[in-house]
């Protein structure tokens, strides 16, 4: 704790101590002032305090001592004052203040109706005191008291109502601020679950994309070797076993990625990401996908694709390498017709197709690779579509070429 810290709670406790010191001054001006309406307090012939003077202002002064109690017990003071000023004919100055506490605290039916027995208290308080004045000698003396006592019971009952209603004000104003930090707080908590979850949604898009990508394919691989193991081609055995290998060290490298951006907290756009090499990319993809026995029919027709913004290069690449594995574990001849196309002004178009018989010999696929896909394509505000024929599959795509670079919310993904 600071030491200005360590100064606040002595500070409002000389604040309280000197505002029911305050009180209790103004409450003996009240009561002295009010013992002056009544010939029973005061004589009217010698100005001195009676018998019934001295005990009213005695029971005036015991009242004053339940000023302390103020907020913690203003039942208590609603009680006292209202005895003082009803049966005592004193002065209604601490059942005002009781009022006025109490009625800022007021939330059922029956506070208010104690509210209202209060105010019934101070006006017949006043009655009393009007009624005292008229049996005083001097007539200037009974006007002159009568309009001062009617003056002070509305300037009371004015005090009473806007000190309580202030204080309801004030404090409806701090439970809605309460509640405006609980909801910010709320909402904090909420956007950052969605960040997290995001993220999460995003790692498992790039691990399927990368990682269960080259899996397959080592998957297939391996499966291929078996098959020439088995023919005895062992002029064609090395060169499994290389590209095999190949697969392998690819797979080892997206994971060692991945390991990496999970340290860095996330898929974020710090990962370690080899940077677009446009046309390059793609001539290198179809050249893995063909070692590994797919035949490709490409068409081609890309105009400044070198230049186009890295994250809609990425997206090609990976919707590209999807769209090829698809087709090595599907297709029913290993051979996809590729077409991809495209330039500023048209945006991108990509499609393929395979042969398709409807059962696929792969068992490994997880389902999740057209949805992958089209999440890619709606990410740079594009669109993915799949159809599958008698016996024919097609997936057409169709990206934005001036695609702003995604922001921190969609990092970008490691290529």
């Amino acid at each position: 704790m600071t030491p200005r810290n360590r100064q606040r709670p002595v500070l409002h406790l000389l604040a309280s101590c000197a505002a029911v010191v305050l009180m209790m001054f103004v409450g003996m001006l009240v009561l002295t002032s009010a013992m002056m309406t009544s010939p029973r307090a005061l004589d009217p012939g010698t100005d001195e305090i009676t018998d019934f003077g001295v005990v009213q202002f005695m029971l005036g002064m015991l009242v004053l001592l339940t000023l302390p109690w103020y907020r913690r017990l203003p039942s208590l003071l609603l009680a006292v004052g209202a005895a003082n000023a009803v049966i005592v004919q004193a002065d209604p100055y601490v059942l005002a203040v009781g009022l006025a506490v109490w009625i800022a605290r007021c939330r059922q039916r029956w506070h208010w109706a104690v509210a209202g027995a209060g105010f019934a208290a101070i006006l017949v308080n006043a009655a009393i005191h009007l009624s005292a004045l008229q049996h005083w000698p001097d007539e200037d003396y009974q006007r002159t008291g009568q309009l001062l006592v009617a003056a002070l019971t509305m300037i009371c009952l004015g005090l009473v109502l806007g000190i309580s209603f202030w204080a309801r004000q004030r404090r409806s104003a701090e439970q809605a601020k309460v509640q405006a930090q609980a909801a910010q707080h709320s909402a904090g908590e909420l956007t950052d679950e969605l960040t997290r979850q995001r993220e999460r949604h995003d790692l498992a898009r790039e691990v399927h994309d990368t990682l269960a990508s080259r899996l397959s394919g080592l998957s297939l691989q391996v499966g291929s070797l078996e098959k020439t193991t088995q023919r005895g081609e062992t002029e064609q055995l090395d060169e499994a076993l290389r590209t095999t290998r190949s697969y392998a060290d690819q797979a080892l490298l997206d994971l060692r990625t991945l390991l990496t951006s999970l340290r860095e907290g996330g898929v974020a756009p710090s990962a370690p990401a080899k940077a677009p090499a446009g046309a390059q990319d793609l001539q290198d993809l179809f050249d893995d996908s063909t070692a590994t026995g797919l035949e490709i029919r490409p068409y081609i027709l890309l105009d400044g694709y070198s230049s186009a913004p890295a994250a809609l290069q990425r997206a090609v690449f990976r919707i590209t390498q999807e769209a090829l594995t698809n087709a090595l574990r599907h297709s029913a001849d290993r051979a996809v017709s590729v077409r991809i196309g495209g330039d500023p002004q048209r945006g991108m178009s990509l499609e393929f197709s395979n042969r398709s018989t409807g059962q696929s010999q792969f068992a490994g696929g997880s389902g999740t690779g057209l949805v992958g896909v089209r999440e890619r394509a709606e990410l740079l505000g594009g669109s993915a579509e799949a159809h599958q024929g008698d016996d024919q599959f097609t997936l057409r795509v169709r990206l934005p070429w001036a695609s702003p670079e995604p922001s921190g919310d969609h990092p970008a993904a490691p290529s």
